[in-house]
């Protein structure tokens, strides 16, 4: 990996400012710093030359990493629990058949709200909900804006909740 001089004297010059700003996003001082230390292993591989706002750009990888390191413990404290203790926390009500089926029947007029979308809004709603598919992600495979997939399915979200909400 090539030596990025710009890069090393950003990290010199705003190491503190940055560890400062990692302590109040994340709220903890030793995580900070190794927040600080990833988020300049990421931004040193990119060509800092083409960042117009280098401090910004690293602040932003440090929210992230943050979000996602909080994400992360949230779903591993969920995952370590015992299978038999979060059993028992869980409701055994079942559905009563009448239940069942009216839930069947709106899921299936979602679906033909779904099928009936326009051809990008329904692609992006499949993607997305069924398969698990993020917004860039979508966007590459439809050759659209991130933005235009966020309102396609917001959109298209709008008219299954308007569905389900009509249903008795």
């Amino acid at each position: 990996m090539p030596t990025d001089p710009l890069s090393h004297r950003l990290y010199k010059t705003h190491r503190k400012t940055l560890i400062s700003y990692a302590g109040r996003v994340c709220g903890d001082k030793g995580l900070a710093e190794d927040l600080v230390h990833d988020a300049w292993l990421l931004f040193h591989r990119q060509n800092a030359a083409e960042i117009t706002s280098p401090l910004s750009y690293l602040k932003t990888i440090i929210r992230n990493l943050s979000f996602d390191r909080r994400r992360r413990s949230t779903f591993e404290s969920t995952t370590e629990t015992p299978f038999e203790d979060t059993l028992e926390h869980v409701e055994t009500v079942a559905a009563s058949p009448e239940q069942d089926i009216a839930a069947r029947q709106i899921m299936g007029k979602v679906m033909d709200a779904i099928d009936a979308m326009p051809e990008r809004q329904n692609a992006a709603m499949r993607m997305y909900h069924f398969e698990g598919m993020k917004l860039r992600e979508i966007a590459q495979k439809l050759d659209i804006s991130i933005g235009l997939v966020h309102k396609l399915i917001s959109d298209g979200m709008k008219i299954c909740i308007r569905i389900h909400k009509e249903e008795p």
